[in-house]
């Protein structure tokens, strides 16, 4: 399966799951400055099972994944621009755990990943840390998700 059709496949699904009644509707987007950041918080279960095997996600009601994009805005169309990000997500009993973020770039696309555990529902507070690449500044998202798993 082509690259180029997988992320088309992830792309979709993030869009779709836009449609989707309150467990996956989720896709938020912050501006900072001349930049916008999309980010996605979602069960992992809710991917194809070929996006997830493609991105080697495990499909599941107690693994979160976050989706983020940083763009830069000015011209006549965002452009996509690197980005150091580092981050937590911690439950409402306080329990905190730093996510991974692993960069994927195809085509003209740059997007981070990062996989983290949902244990039982709950809501989960993320703290995103975002540094452009090229830039002096740097920009701190935080946003909250209701995870309910059965």
């Amino acid at each position: 399966m082509k690259l180029a059709y997988k992320i088309g496949l992830l792309v979709g699904t993030a869009v779709l799951l836009t449609l989707l009644p309150a467990r996956g509707r989720s896709e938020q987007l912050q501006r900072f400055d001349d930049y916008v950041v999309h980010y996605n918080a979602l069960s992992s279960d809710l991917l194809p099972a070929e996006v997830a095997a493609a991105y080697k996600i495990p499909r599941s009601s107690k693994q979160g994944l976050l989706n983020i994009a940083v763009q830069k805005t000015g011209g006549a169309e965002p452009v996509p621009v690197a980005a150091q990000i580092r981050g937590s997500v911690a439950n409402l009993a306080g329990q905190r755990s730093e996510v991974t973020v692993r960069e994927i770039r195809e085509a003209d696309a740059i997007y981070y990943l990062a996989e983290f555990p949902v244990r039982g529902s709950d809501t989960l507070n993320f703290e995103l840390h975002i540094a452009p690449a090229g830039d002096t500044r740097s920009y701190t998202l935080k946003f909250s998700k209701n995870y309910v798993t059965e």
